[in-house]
């Protein structure tokens, strides 16, 4: 809920300042755009003899990945500028084979199971038209992402019985129980090749730095539909 309000209290901002633009003579985009995503945070497991005796985490995602996003902007009158919020979704899949014995009668088996990595990507950004053809781009935004894992160790003393055990964890981390949320700052470039009354078709590449971690998160490039209204 906190995110949609984010977005409509955005929006309202900049429907508020076009109207006091004289909003016949400034124009909109609706833009959408699907393709490729890859991502430099996905865990990478290390092999058995790495970790700590007994604990398995069972983590890693496939570097690439999917990602699609809709964005509302306004055409700033005379000039090359724009401003604008945008919404996208990035995932990324690995399937999981695993099978070992974790004690004398238990068999840990994995068959074809899918982790999932899911960010949700909530920005504003800024444009500037180099031609009809190329656009830059720079804008800032918070990521909100959700990350299967499967992890199994062994535990003394659990829940204070003074019992031990091989405990499986399977799980979600997210915002809601891990409090994972972040920010950052993003660039990238647009070049559309071409134009049919009010569409345009494009493509676009973004990469983005997420502050509190210091390095890149995603890079994408991704083909796009321009709508102007």
């Amino acid at each position: 809920m906190t995110k949609v309000s984010f977005l409509l209290v955005l929006l309202l901002i900049l429907c508020h300042a076009s109207y006091a633009q004289e909003y016949s003579k400034n124009t909109f985009e609706l833009n959408v755009n699907y393709g490729l995503a890859g991502n430099f945070q996905l865990d990478y497991e290390q092999p058995p003899n790495q970790v700590p005796a007994g604990f398995v985490a069972i983590k890693n995602k496939k570097f690439f990945g999917s990602i699609g996003g809709i964005e509302f902007q306004w055409n700033i009158k005379s000039s090359k500028a724009s401003i604008g919020i945008s919404y996208d979704r990035e995932s990324h899949i690995g399937v999981k084979k695993y099978g070992q014995y974790i004690n004398q009668n238990t068999f840990l088996e994995i068959s074809d199971f899918k982790l999932r990595h899911i960010n949700e990507m909530f920005s504003i950004f800024y444009k500037r038209k180099i031609n009809e053809r190329l656009i830059f781009t720079a804008g800032t935004f918070f990521i909100s992402p959700q990350m299967q894992e499967i992890e199994y160790y062994y535990a003394a003393n659990v829940n204070n019985s003074q019992m031990d055990a091989y405990l499986i964890s399977i799980q979600e981390r997210n915002a809601s129980n891990s409090n994972l949320i972040d920010a950052g700052i993003f660039v990238g470039a647009e070049y559309y090749f071409y134009k049919s009354g009010n569409f345009q078709v494009g493509m676009q590449s973004r990469i983005y730095h997420t502050t509190s971690l210091g390095w890149f998160e995603t890079v994408t490039f991704t083909p796009k539909l321009k709508y102007t209204f």
